[in-house]
């Protein structure tokens, strides 16, 4: 299918989403280092973090207490000073008491003229206002120049922290360099921290995009050839990749194996490289910088894997149009990015828990606010994690499916407020949630664009035989694969979605009318021909009673009865009126250059060999409509089908060739211009299929299979070793292509 404009404005607005997510934050825009400063600058920080001492403030003004800027009661400095009438002497003077205190001003401002002399004086100014607040009248504090001028002569007494400020002081250097240390430091780590999450961010987008742009290069086919099948393709251990090992997990083939190798190791790395452990005044040892810094920068990845996380998992995950990547790879580097995202988070929570529990006051620590909603986040990453394990997603997916959303939900609210409660915004460790907040609004928004484009419609039931049924949804356009939305077949799951593969058109004819014993005919021969009336139901009716056969335009799926929808959707029968739905859709189909498309012949790859079983026919006919040349045909096209009855190989012959099916039980067959090979009621030999088929083939192949994961999986091996070496000793030239979705 044609790629649709609006297709092409949402891939643009899925790249400027993520980089626009911060920027639309209600708080600080961007992250530490790269929009958002913190100590800066460096040495009039250093200045006003020298100057905690004693003050004598009036009662009012040490009342006045913002809620950024509370002190430790128990941390403040002892003994008891003196106070007196509307007066006290405190060594925790409040923001306020210290706008007012003259002499506090007078030492700020000549620390700030002898030690930051390369700023300029509008720079000094502007850290002026911003870090002195204004006093309870409205009226603001002097300004640096006018308090500057107040200083008649150079101060010469040395600053003493445990004294009464009754004078202009000077800050000692030694002091003064110790300080310069803790806030450059400080914020040496923040940015490093920031780097690193930003490194993991760009690096999981940009290097799937680059790797596929590998494959435009004119690399020989053999060589191709030999890539997928060492290091691409099979399975990273055993022979399983679609079907679970042990019914516990997905083995990831070699080249996703790769991939999330890199993910673990360039996560582990950035965990404990790039550390600034000068010691100044905040730290005893080099131990405890290490491990207050550690524990922050794996807080910070944590939070810079979510969007990674959510990205991944999408439906219109910009990737998939970017990439010849597929939505199974994705939801397996889903899966992975998760369980590293939660360990992040559960280290970081062990390693505040042990810096907590060897500090004093560590009781208070466990009540305050910014705690408990971390612990919450934490516990939260655990429990999407490990009720995410195959045995639980493949029994109960409809109910894991929306649990998995809620408890997400819950986990950005937590680790939202974890941060703002500590930090509020200020620091922009929220944008890396409103981040992951944009990426699945995105996604969210053009899924009900995509169910908005069909419309409501209303589905039409059609029994082949006891396993297999097909439905007609008239008044759709799609290719590929589409989720239909049932929303009346439960009450309690209309939520419910599922991927089908688009059989095909069906093209509007005239309504026409046949009796109903001629129906039971054909269905007492087990056959299900085109005069099967959609909508009806069998076993009913006098042999004079007329059906009208439902001919309108729309599209076609099969479907096999399992537990779940479908066994809803059977145990519901034919309904004349049609099942409401709505379509999402179409997917699969190129919506950029950079996308993978159906195969097309080439000279290196002439030949197409698909193999299909069950309903996953449906899965390869796209290819073989696909598979087309302008003129004569480059080389051969051919399908081997295994199938379990008869109606269900009739009702896709019938519609493929647009006329009667063919009642001959022959297995090979011409379908245009496709060989047909029928395996009915039997299993594929597949390593003999593939080991004739490509012994004989003159060029490449193109191989594209759809069907049970065991049949999938054997296909996998097969073809990756016959990549590696065939019979006689020389390696076959083909290319694999898996039309399967794995969960």
């Amino acid at each position: 299918m044609a790629s649709h404009p609006w297709i092409s404005i949402l891939n643009l607005l899925a790249l400027l989403g993520i980089a626009a997510a911060d920027a639309l934050s209600p708080g600080a825009r961007g992250f530490i280092g790269y929009g958002i400063t913190l100590y800066e600058p460096y040495c009039a920080f250093a200045c006003s973090l020298s100057l905690f001492v004693p003050l004598n403030c009036t009662t009012d003004d040490l009342a006045v207490v913002p809620h950024y800027r509370k002190r430790d009661e128990a941390a403040a400095a002892e003994p008891v000073y003196p106070s007196g009438d509307g007066w006290a002497v405190s060594a925790a003077a409040t923001p306020t008491c210290q706008s007012r205190n003259e002499f506090y001003l007078q030492t700020l401002a000549y620390c700030l003229k002898s030690q930051c002399q390369s700023l300029a004086l509008s720079e000094l100014e502007k850290f002026w206002e911003a870090e002195l607040v204004k006093l309870p009248d409205g009226s603001g504090p002097k300004s640096y120049t006018q308090v500057l001028a107040s200083i008649s002569e150079a101060p010469t007494r040395p600053l003493n922290t445990t004294d009464v400020l009754n004078y202009t002081a000077v800050i000692p250097d030694d002091q003064y360099k110790l300080h310069l240390i803790d806030v450059s430091s400080s914020a040496r780590n923040e940015i490093t921290h920031s780097k690193y999450g930003l490194i993991l961010v760009i690096t999981g987008a940009a290097i799937p995009i680059a790797l596929s742009l590998l494959r435009f290069l004119p690399w020989p086919a053999s060589w191709v050839t030999k890539v997928n099948a060492y290091l691409i393709d099979p399975p990273l251990v055993g022979s399983k990749h679609s079907t679970p090992v042990w019914g516990l997990g997905i083995m990831p083939t070699r080249g996703q194996a790769l991939f999330i190798l890199y993910l673990w190791v360039v996560n582990v790395v950035l965990s404990i490289v790039g550390y600034d452990t000068e010691l100044g005044t905040w730290y005893l040892t080099t131990k405890d910088t290490v491990i207050r810094n550690l524990a922050n920068r794996l807080g910070v990845l944590s939070y810079a894997n979510v969007p990674l996380v959510i990205l991944y998992a999408g439906r219109n995950n910009f990737l998939l149009w970017l990439t010849n990547w597929s939505h199974s790879t994705f939801l397996l580097l889903h899966r992975w990015m998760a369980f590293i995202c939660m360990l992040h988070a559960v280290l970081h929570s062990l390693t505040y828990l042990d810096i907590a529990l060897h500090q004093a006051g560590w009781e208070e620590e466990f009540t305050s606010p910014y705690w408990y909603w971390g612990c919450g986040g934490t516990i939260g990453f655990v429990i999407l994690c490990l009720k995410s394990i195959q045995p639980i997603r493949q029994r109960i997916y409809e109910i894991f499916l929306a649990a998995h959303i809620v408890i997400t939900v819950l986990v950005i609210v937590a680790s939202y407020k974890h941060v703002n409660v500590k930090y509020t915004d200020a620091y922009g460790y929220q944008n890396w949630l409103w981040m992951s907040c944009a990426i699945w609004g995105f996604d969210r928004l053009v899924r009900l664009g995509r169910s908005l484009r069909a419309g409501f419609k209303r589905a039409y039931f059609t029994p082949i035989d006891e396993d297999y049924y097909r439905l007609d949804i008239p008044g759709v356009s799609a290719d590929g694969h589409v989720y239909l939305h049932f929303p009346t077949i439960s009450t309690w799951r209309f939520w419910e979605n599922h991927p089908f593969s688009v059989a095909g058109v069906t093209y509007q004819q005239e309504p026409s009318t046949i009796a109903s014993s001629e129906i039971g005919d054909e269905k007492a021969k087990g056959i299900a021909t085109s005069t099967n009336p959609i909508g009806s139901s069998s076993g009913s009716g006098s042999d004079d009673d007329s059906v009208t056969v439902r001919k309108e335009s729309g599209i076609a799926v099969f479907i096999r009865r399992q537990a779940g929808l479908t066994a809803l959707l059977a145990a519901k029968g034919a309904c004349p009126n049609g099942i409401p739905v709505f379509v999402e859709g179409s997917y699969n189909q190129k919506m950029t250059l950079m996308q993978e498309d159906h195969p097309e012949p080439t000279h290196d790859f002439p030949n197409l060999l698909c193999i299909a079983g069950g309903v996953g026919v449906t899965g390869v006919l796209p290819a073989l409509d696909k598979f087309n040349t302008a003129g004569k045909a480059l080389g051969s096209k051919k399908l081997f089908w295994g199938a379990r009855t008869w109606p269900l190989v009739r009702e896709v012959e019938r519609m493929q060739l647009n006329g009667p099916a063919s009642q001959s039980t022959a297995t090979n067959r011409r379908w245009g211009d496709v060989d047909v090979t029928l395996f009915v009621g039997e299993r594929l030999d597949t390593r003999k299929l593939l080991t004739d088929e490509l012994r004989n083939q003159k060029g490449g192949t193109v191989i594209v299979v759809c069907g049970p994961s065991g049949m999938v999986d054997d296909v996998r091996c097969i073809v990756s070793a016959l990549g590696r070496h065939n019979e006689n000793g020389k390696a076959a030239v083909v290319k694999l292509m898996i039309e399967s979705f794995t969960w």
